[in-house]
């Protein structure tokens, strides 16, 4: 791992790059092109705006509306299960799970389950996206990724916040 500090920090795209390349073994992206850790720092630092990509490869994502993934975020928060997720905007929350098991949450109202490896997925430190609960374990003492849940450790936090958002109990 060529990162110089871990955790990477939030705008640190070339230790993000990294990160993401030699501990997670994702191939980057921009503008729809492979490119490497130390191209993708290259351009973030010359065009901040820059979007850098991966192909949602090797897990699913579980995409739902920002207010009903931040309650389900309050609830997993509280749990044993530390789900990987992405804040996009003000519009969604995007979880990644174990390939195969995102159908599951398919039954979920307003979830996009994305499970065909042809997505393609902004990561930090793309302009408007951040890691609420990033890949990787910000406890350990050094670089250790997460182990994606099976999606089925959402559901109750999914419904929990869905029955909230309605005002039911």
């Amino acid at each position: 791992m060529r990162t110089m500090s871990w955790p990477p920090r939030a705008r640190d795209g070339s230790t993000l790059a990294h990160a993401y390349v030699d501990l997670l073994g994702w191939q980057l992206l921009a503008d729809g092109a492979p490119v490497t850790p130390e191209q993708a720092g290259e351009l973030l630092e010359r065009a901040p705006d820059r979007v850098v990509q991966i192909r949602c490869e090797g897990f699913d994502t579980v995409t739902v509306p920002r207010a009903l993934g931040s309650d389900a975020l309050l609830t997993l928060d509280r749990g044993p299960v530390r789900v990987p997720s992405l804040m996009a905007g003000d519009d969604a929350v995007t979880f990644l799970v174990q390939a195969g098991t995102g159908g599951f949450l398919a039954q979920i109202s307003n979830a996009l389950v994305q499970n065909d490896g042809l997505h393609l997925l902004a990561l930090p430190p793309t302009r408007g996206v951040r890691w609420d609960t990033p890949p990787w374990d910000v406890y350990a003492d050094g670089p250790t990724p997460l182990e994606f849940p099976d999606a089925r450790a959402l559901l109750t936090s999914l419904e929990t916040a869905l029955r909230t958002r309605r005002g039911g109990s």
